[in-house]
């Protein structure tokens, strides 16, 4: 019985079934027809590597940003003001210049300096607050001095800087205050500078006078010649500058004090090394015809 398994038909039926195309090492196999993921597919894929969770947070951070900038709940509707005095409310408000704006617009520190523009402020820190508060605390200026020229009252403070004029409306305030009396008839205007040497002294002699020679002047003036005058009643005593080598003011008061109870003058000068008085005129009668 003869075998079919010679090489012969081996070899027809190998050669029959035509070679198998090889594909290269790194080749990818095409798969016919392409399919499109549906958008159900997609958002899944999305929630399963995280990006949708990242797209939301972006869409939310703009909205957010928006918000922030564009709403009118950061907008300034409350400005807190402590410390004034002098000055108003309102006028700080305007100086400040913050109603109805941005907060995230306003800087501290710009209002700040706008606040202390005026001559009655020394400082005015500014605070922001949201999401709609402005503090501005004011450290005012205080009046040392009132300053009367032509008959208008300045207040002064005590390096000399003429704030405006005074605000005290009250009687009673304005009889008790310190007031000197401009002999030149200038007028004044905020921001103008008086001699801090006349302040000073007049500041001096409201403490000492009482305590050292038991009566309080009645009337402080001021004069470019004579410097610093007091009055006690009807005499009246130049006093020149608080700074004075030549005459100490200790040596004034000293000559003052000795002439205390002297009644015969009524004018004295203590400027001077030798100082002098001049003695009440007596009218000359008038002859009858």
């Amino acid at each position: 019985m003869s075998s079919d398994t010679s090489p012969r038909k081996t070899r027809s039926r190998f050669a029959g079934r035509g070679a198998r195309p090889r594909s290269t090492v790194g080749q990818l196999r095409r798969r016919d027809p392409m399919v499109r993921p549906s958008f159900t597919l997609i958002v899944r894929m999305m929630v399963r590597n995280g990006k949708l969770g990242a797209l939301i947070l972006v869409l939310f951070g703009l909205w957010a940003i928006w918000y922030v900038f564009r709403s009118e709940r950061f907008v300034v509707h409350s400005v807190e003001i402590s410390g004034n005095r002098s000055l108003s409310s309102a006028e700080i408000r305007e100086l400040a210049a913050v109603d109805e704006q941005s907060i995230w617009r306003i800087d501290p520190a710009a209002v700040a300096a706008r606040v202390a523009s005026s001559t009655y402020v020394v400082t005015a820190p500014v605070t922001v607050l949201l999401p709609d508060r402005v503090l501005i605390r004011v450290q005012e200026r205080e009046a040392a001095i009132l300053w009367s020229s032509q008959g208008t009252n300045y207040e002064v403070t005590a390096d000399g800087r003429v704030l405006g004029t005074a605000r005290i409306t009250n009687t009673a305030a304005l009889t008790s205050a310190l007031v000197v009396y401009d002999t030149r008839q200038t007028p004044l205007s905020a921001g103008d500078q008086i001699d801090s040497d006349a302040l000073e002294l007049v500041q001096t002699l409201q403490l000492r006078i009482p305590a050292e020679l038991g009566w309080t002047p009645s009337r402080y003036e001021w004069d470019p010649y004579y410097g610093i005058m007091i009055y006690n009643g009807e005499r009246k005593i130049a006093l020149g500058r608080m700074a004075d080598e030549r005459m100490p003011l200790d040596t004034k008061l000293a000559v003052v004090d000795s002439l205390d109870n002297d009644t015969s003058w009524i004018f004295l000068d203590v400027r001077s090394t030798k100082p002098y008085y001049r003695g009440a005129v007596t009218p000359t009668p008038t002859p009858e015809p």
